[in-house]
């Protein structure tokens, strides 16, 4: 007879991939905690989430296992955790393991006192010890021993290390004045100094994306008018680009590269990542005005909408590393497969620009097999070569539709979708047009439908119609940034005037304006609260809502977002002093907290003109909004009572030049500066 736990009535996709298993697994809840406490059990907390591969192998090893399950379910209450779902309990156990052993990721295997405090924890466990790691099984028993022998001192060292939580979770605090211009500049030179100037990127193996880092650069170079920078960011754009990180034939990109030259990915594909990428690449190619990073913003595009889209238009979180139980194999060819569908001058390229060979270039180290072949462009093809490339592409990918897909996450996450319309938003910024800006309303609609509440905060999670109730800082910041880059490229006042509702509903229930920055969660239950400030894949709730009111202050002309936005940034300024390259989105958020005060403002009727002038100049210091009677500054909305006409005024704080009505005089003034 199948087993079935308390997972079973779950929403979350990772959740109900432990619903059948042995164990006797909880969620995350009252229940469970009422349950350790009525039995004095300590609590085996597991946290992961449904695309990734080492949660899947442990599993498959050890949560599948009658004689595991009849350990835990013996001696402990075990409860499962989608980090995705609970990002905020995931924070508070990964800050533990971290300061326990000096290393952190997924799966979380954390062991806690019934009160949620923790006192031994790692990541991945394999079932049997060996090569200096402990097996999972003779973890149990030691903790199991330990808990029954020396309860006491287990409860010592718990609330011990809560405490240090509890400190770490506040976040580092500074001495003194924040000196933004320094902090700016000392951010650019940590940066440039771990530019890799083989393979592009910063730092070595694995390499990830992380979005934020070239954008900061980007936009540096344009503020410090560094062709070096440029180029920096041009080559690392490139590289991802061109290696296997990038899905050569389907779009979109992978989670990371396991080497240091982008050619080999861990093949989860995850909505942020992609999301973050489009803007970037759209902005890039703003920047150098080459026409390949629109190629790229197109493949995310496609992939995004092929691939994770769920009905009603909101997007699903992300796609597993694995099909059919082997890592990456939905994504490789044997050279074989490639040669039967190899048309004229198709297989020499393949080999020639993809790097098809008999060895292949990549093995599952779980299920071993020669000779699978992770596409990567070895060089630039010329125009000719991409013809017939795109044309065996098409035919590879129609190969591809016939295999089994990996899993798909389908939960749609508030924070996430955020990140894709600003994604889409940028694309439409710098040129994509209107078929981007379809994209991003579409998401937007879904969003208001499903995931706002009727005060316009938002939830976190919806799945088959079910959503959750959690209030995170990063659902907030990350929908607050979206509806001021829909406003832009819309020019639509409803969403500037929706920015301003939720910028300060946010900031009532998130700033602790005695200790400074934001809370990421308003769960008070948890053992800790606490507040981001570092930039990872995914930028801190903090920094996003940081740069997006300090764009909020600009936009409208109320002071205040403007302060607020500067008392996270005093607040962050100690993480920027000591590492400063941890911090990207922050320092953007300074650079546009400091930068001149630009804006375009557009009156009248039919400015799409005026929108396509604006993204052929590269200006990412120039804010664009629509002027209108009921616009929330009041110095633009005497701008639009001065005309009936296609207007557009070029300002710094309130101070315009004369009005232009045409496009030519708008982009000789824009180029000027």
């Amino acid at each position: 007879m199948k087993n079935t736990n308390a997972l079973a009535e779950e929403v979350s996709p990772y959740l109900l991939q432990h619903s059948h298993n042995p164990v006797d697994w909880m969620p995350w809840g009252d229940a469970a905690w009422r349950r350790a406490k009525a039995e004095n059990k300590p609590v085996f907390l597991s946290i992961g989430y449904s695309t990734c591969h080492w949660c899947h192998v442990m599993e498959r090893e050890s949560f599948e296992s009658e004689d595991v399950a009849k350990v835990l379910n013996r001696d402990f209450i075990s409860v499962k955790v989608d980090r995705e779902e609970r990002p905020d309990v995931d924070r508070v156990y990964m800050t533990a393991v971290q300061a326990m052993t000096g290393q952190g990721g997924w799966p979380l295997s954390v062991w806690v006192t019934p009160e949620g405090k923790p006192f031994y924890g790692g990541t991945y466990f394999p079932p049997m010890g060996g090569q200096g790691k402990p097996g999972f099984v003779d973890v149990l028993g030691q903790i199991a021993a330990a808990w029954r022998e020396r309860e006491g001192e287990v409860q010592g060292w718990a609330e011990e290390l809560a405490g240090r939580i509890r400190l770490l979770g506040e976040g580092m605090r500074g001495p003194g004045e924040v000196e933004p211009e320094k902090i700016l500049r000392m951010g650019t030179e940590e940066m440039a100094m771990e530019y890799d100037r083989k393979h592009g990127g910063f730092g070595g193996a694995p390499k990830f994306p992380r979005p934020s880092q070239p954008l900061f650069l980007l936009r540096r170079s344009y503020s410090e008018k560094s062709e070096k920078l440029l180029e920096m960011v041009r080559h690392t754009g490139r590289a991802m680009r061109m290696g296997g990180i990038y899905d050569q034939i389907g779009g979109g990109f992978h989670r990371y590269a396991v080497d240091g030259e982008w050619a080999v990915p861990h093949f989860e594909k995850m909505l942020y990542d992609n999301a973050q990428l489009m803007g970037f690449y759209a902005e890039l190619g703003a920047a150098t005005a080459e026409g390949w990073p629109e190629e790229v913003v197109a493949g995310i595009d496609e992939y995004l909408w092929r691939d994770l889209r769920v009905e009603g238009g909101g997007l699903g979180s992300a796609e597993d590393a694995d099909s059919e139980g082997v890592e990456g194999k939905f994504y490789v060819w044997t050279k074989k497969e490639v040669g039967d569908l190899a048309e004229g001058e198709e297989m020499r390229l393949a080999e020639e620009i993809w790097g098809v060979t008999e060895a292949g270039n990549f093995m599952d180290p779980h299920h071993p097999v020669a000779g699978w072949n992770v596409l990567a462009s070895r060089r630039v093809p010329t125009m000719e070569e991409e013809k017939i490339l795109h044309r065996f592409r098409v035919r590879l990918e129609k190969r591809r539709k016939g295999r089994v897909r990996p899993g798909k996450d389908d939960k749609v996450l508030a924070s996430w979708n955020a990140m894709a319309i600003t994604g889409y938003a940028k694309a439409v910024r710098w040129g994509g047009g209107i078929h981007y800006t379809k994209r991003a309303e579409k998401i937007w609609d879904f969003l208001e439908k499903n995931l706002l509440r009727p005060d316009g905060t938002p939830t976190h999670r919806w799945r088959g119609g079910q959503r959750d109730d959690s209030h995170l800082l990063e659902d907030y910041a990350g929908v607050l940034q979206a509806l001021i880059d829909l406003h832009q490229v819309t020019l639509k006042v409803e969403y500037l005037q929706r920015a301003v509702g939720l910028a300060g509903k946010m900031l009532e229930k998130f700033e602790d304006r005695s200790g400074g920055g934001l809370w990421s969660s308003a769960d008070e239950t948890l053992i800790a609260r606490m507040k981001d400030d570092y930039d990872g894949a995914e930028p801190s709730g903090n920094a996003v809502a940081a740069l997006a009111l300090a764009e909020l202050g600009r936009l409208t002309d109320q002071v205040k977002w403007n302060d607020a936005a500067r008392r996270i940034l005093d607040w962050l300024g100690e993480r920027m002093r000591k590492v400063p390259q941890a911090v990207p989105h922050g320092l953007m958020a300074w650079q546009r907290e400091r930068e001149r005060r630009a804006r375009l403002v557009l009156a009248g009727p039919e400015c799409e003109v005026f929108l396509k002038v604006a993204a052929g100049v590269y200006r990412p210091d120039l804010l664009i909004t629509g002027a209108g009677e009921d616009h929330p500054s009041e110095f633009i909305r005497g701008l639009a009572g001065r005309t009936k006409i296609s207007t557009a005024y070029l300002c710094e704080g309130e101070n315009c030049r004369l009005p232009v009505t045409n496009a030519a005089d708008l982009k000789d003034a824009l180029i000027k500066g």
